[in-house]
C-alpha cells in the first residue's frame, strides 16, 4: 500500500468515527427531548414472573424506537381499466377512496381529500405507532376505568389490571375498545398528549396531508380529522406490518393478564359477506357516522375501500370492491415479485 493510499484510508476511518459519535449524540438528545415532552407518568410498566424486565413509563419513552420508514414502495404497475368497465357504483358515503395495494394507485375517489371525522378508524394509526415501538409482550399496569366510559365500546379495563401491550392492541382492534386505546398510548409514550404527538409524527412521515389526530381512539374532538385517501394509504402501510395483519384477521382472542378477558372481532359481522375480505376496521360516532376501511384479496391482488359517514357502509364497500376487481386487470407479476422482509 502506498503512503498516499494509507493517508486516504486513515482519513476515511477518522470521518467514520466522527460521524458515529455525532449520530450517537443526536440520538441521545432525541431521547431526552421525548422524555421532557411527556412528564406525566400516567401508567407504569410491571413484569410478571415469566415476563420481560419491568420498565417505568419514562424508561419506555427513552427506549430506542424500532426503525420506521415511509410508505412501502409499489411493486407492480397500476392495474388497467377494462374497455367494458362499468362506472363506479353510486354510494351514500360523504367520502370514498379505492386503492390498489401493489401500485398504491387510487382507482376511484369521491371527496377523497376532504378532512372528516374517522371515528374508530383512528385506531389503525394507534396500532401502527405501538407496533413500531416494539416490545409488545411487555406487561403494563393500566389506570383506565372502562366503567366510567358510558356509551363507549370498551375492552373492559379497570384500574390495576395488568396486561401485555399485545393484549391491549387486541382489546383495541377487535371489540374497538376505547379504554384499550388510551392504555396503549400511555404504555407506549407515557401520556395521552405525548402519544398524540407520535401519531401526528406518523401521519407526517407517511405524507398524509389531510390528517390530524387529537386522541388515540377517535371519539369526537376539535381538529381530529383525516381523509378517505389518507386512510387508504395508512391502511396499506398498516397491513405491511405482520403484527397488524395478524390482529385484524383474528376472529377471537383471549387476553391473559391479571385476569382473563374474551375478545370478539366486531368487524367480522361487517365483513363476512364480502368475498376475500381480510380487514381492516369499522367505526361509528354520531358526528362521524358509520365509517369503514375494508380490504379484500382476490387472485393475489389486494384492494382497499374507505367509506366515511355512510349509513350503508357494508353495501357500498361491497359494491366498490366488486367494481374494483371487475373493472380492472392486473399485469402478470414480474419475476422479481414483491419485496420480501430482509431482502
Amino acid at each position: 500500500m502506498t503512503a498516499a493510499r494509507s493517508r486516504r484510508t486513515a482519513r476515511v476511518l477518522a470521518l467514520g468515527i466522527v460521524a458515529a459519535i455525532a449520530l450517537g449524540a443526536s440520538m441521545g438528545a432525541h431521547r431526552v427531548e421525548r422524555a421532557e415532552v411527556a412528564p406525566g407518568v400516567l401508567i407504569s410498566a410491571v413484569s410478571a414472573s415469566a415476563s420481560p424486565p419491568a420498565l417505568t413509563a419514562r424508561a419506555a419513552i427513552e427506549a430506542p424506537r424500532s426503525p420506521a420508514g415511509p410508505l412501502p414502495a409499489a411493486w407492480r404497475a397500476a392495474p388497467m381499466t377494462r374497455a367494458d368497465a362499468p362506472p363506479p357504483p353510486a354510494t351514500a358515503a360523504a367520502a370514498v377512496a379505492v386503492l390498489d395495494e401493489a401500485s398504491a394507485s387510487v382507482l376511484y375517489a369521491w371527496n377523497g381529500d376532504a378532512p372528516l371525522a374517522p371515528a374508530s378508524l383512528t385506531k389503525i394509526a394507534t396500532a401502527i405507532v405501538a407496533i413500531e415501538h416494539g416490545d409488545l409482550d411487555r406487561r403494563v399496569t393500566v389506570d383506565v376505568d372502562s366503567r366510567v366510559m358510558r356509551g363507549s365500546t370498551v375492552m373492559g379495563l379497570i384500574p390495576g389490571d395488568e396486561f401485555s401491550v399485545r393484549d391491549l392492541l387486541y382489546g383495541m382492534m377487535l371489540p374497538s375498545g376505547n379504554d384499550a386505546a388510551l392504555a396503549v398510548g400511555r404504555a407506549v409514550s407515557g401520556s395521552d398528549a405525548a402519544f398524540v404527538t407520535d401519531m401526528n409524527a406518523l401521519a407526517e412521515r407517511l405524507g398524509l396531508r389531510d390528517t390530524h389526530f387529537a386522541n388515540p381512539h377517535g371519539l369526537n374532538a376539535p381538529g381530529h380529522a383525516t381523509s378517505a385517501r389518507d386512510l387508504a394509504l395508512l391502511s396499506r402501510y398498516a397491513m405491511s406490518l405482520p403484527e397488524f395483519g395478524a390482529i385484524v384477521s383474528t376472529t377471537s382472542y383471549a387476553a391473559h393478564g391479571s385476569r382473563r378477558i374474551e375478545l370478539l372481532n366486531v368487524i367480522n359481522d361487517v365483513l363476512y359477506s364480502i368475498p376475500g375480505a381480510d380487514g381492516v376496521k369499522s367505526g361509528f360516532t354520531r358526528q362521524a357516522g358509520r365509517t369503514l376501511v375494508a380490504s379484500a384479496t382476490r387472485d393475489g391482488h389486494r384492494v382497499y375501500v374507505v367509506v366515511l359517514n355512510d349509513q350503508q357502509r357494508l353495501t357500498d364497500a361491497t359494491a366498490l370492491l366488486n367494481w374494483a376487481f371487475e373493472a380492472h386487470e392486473w399485469e402478470p407479476p414480474r419475476s422479481v415479485g414483491r419485496p420480501q422482509d430482509g431482502g
